[in-house]
């Protein structure tokens, strides 16, 4: 079964280290991962996004593959031979067009079974679930405050998220996410899901930072995530009639 991590977001990464992403290495259970970076959720700057990834893997013992224009038509083979695919935050309305436009959502349906690692921060781990709080209109109304909305997604995952949770302004979410029968979880920035068959742990980059999970079979009840702790949830995580 592979396994999904959702990072909320990420602050300075060169400050800040990169223990989640030791921790994604670690998850492939491989002693050097091929890693598969796809930027399109920076479409207007990819280049930028490429460079920012290396620099934050650049101690880490893996090889990093580049999704780029030039490849994309390449993107299954490149899916197949790699252990972990590592999506961009960004824009995810950008992200799910391009996914859409060019097939690879139908990729990534088929290998939403298999023994690879799907990660991705903030846009990139909107992608995996059926929608998420997304905030294109925001950046698109010069910063209006409250102006975000749910963004449908591809639905690998039967859930619904929202990252970067520890804004004030994202407290709206916790109305959004009750038009959809899924449960939720607000991720903060710097922190992450690892979601595994039916269970899931949180990782923490930052210890102030936090996770929450809402339970749609007990009205979106909101609960705080611990470090440390391996929660079991038999809700089926993963999407049906996708493939």
């Amino acid at each position: 079964m592979s396994v999904f991590v959702l990072i909320g977001g990420r602050t300075n990464m060169e400050q800040m280290g990169n223990v989640l992403e030791k921790e994604i290495l670690n998850l492939s259970q491989k002693k050097n991962p091929i890693v598969l970076y796809c930027p399109y959720a920076t479409i207007k700057d990819i280049d930028k996004s490429i460079d920012k990834f290396h620099t934050l893997m650049k101690d880490l013992p893996c090889k990093i593959i580049d999704l780029t224009w030039e490849n994309i038509d390449r993107f299954e083979e490149l899916l197949e031979s790699s252990d972990i695919l590592y999506i961009s935050g960004g824009c995810c309305n950008d992200l799910v067009e391009v996914f859409k436009t060019y097939g690879l959502d139908k990729i990534l349906y088929k290998y939403q079974n298999t023994d690879k690692v799907f990660a991705g921060s903030s846009a990139g781990a909107m992608l995996f679930s059926r929608a998420s709080m997304g905030d294109r209109d925001m950046y698109i109304d010069n910063f209006h405050k409250w102006n975000y909305k749910m963004v449908d997604c591809l639905g690998i995952l039967d859930i619904t998220i929202c990252p970067h949770y520890q804004e004030e302004d994202l407290v709206i979410y916790n109305d959004s996410l009750k038009q959809y029968p899924y449960d939720a979880f607000g991720i903060e920035e710097d922190t992450m899901v690892v979601i595994k068959d039916n269970m899931y742990y949180v990782v923490k980059q930052q210890r102030s930072r936090s996770v929450y999970y809402f339970n749609a079979d007990k009205g979106y009840e909101m609960m705080p995530l611990y470090e440390g702790v391996e929660y079991e949830k038999d809700c089926g995580f993963r999407s049906k009639g996708n493939v």
